[in-house]
């Protein structure tokens, strides 16, 4: 399986057709309930400072985008729910990349990830790598 990431470039229509494309078909989300305008979303990648955001693919397939903010927070979108796939991709993340120095009480000196909790092939795998349960966390409404 060849896993390869490309950086997004915000003023690229075909990568931001793709993070469209990622919203749209997805089946787990936090932060968006309902799917963006496209206007809105191109306004969006054009202007959210991650540190680092990166297309997926694996087999020259787009498979999903992840994203690391400056919080150390890794947030991963796949079209797939394949625990393998978030196996390979989470390892390859975690083998290039590094997380900013801790900040008490505002960033993490490890890096975090958010998981939805009816996303059971993330949860697993995380539980398979052995990563640390430390949040569950509420919407209050």
């Amino acid at each position: 399986m060849k896993v390869d990431f490309v950086a997004v470039d915000k003023k690229n229509e075909v990568h931001i057709n793709s993070l469209y494309k990622i919203i749209r078909e997805r089946e787990f989300n936090i932060s968006n309930v309902e799917v963006p305008d496209f206007n809105d979303h191109k306004s969006f990648v054009e202007n959210i400072d991650y540190r680092k955001w990166n297309l997926i693919f694996i087999d020259d397939q787009l498979i999903g985008n992840y994203y690391i903010n400056y919080e150390n927070f890794i947030g991963i979108n796949l079209l797939t729910n394949s625990i393998n796939y978030y196996r390979v991709i989470i390892k390859k993340i975690l083998s290039i990349e590094r997380p900013l120095p801790e900040i008490k009480s505002l960033r993490n000196r490890e890096f975090l990830i958010n998981v939805p909790p009816h996303n059971k092939s993330l949860n697993e795998v995380l539980r398979l790598l052995n990563f640390k349960h430390i949040q569950n966390t509420y919407l209050c409404k």
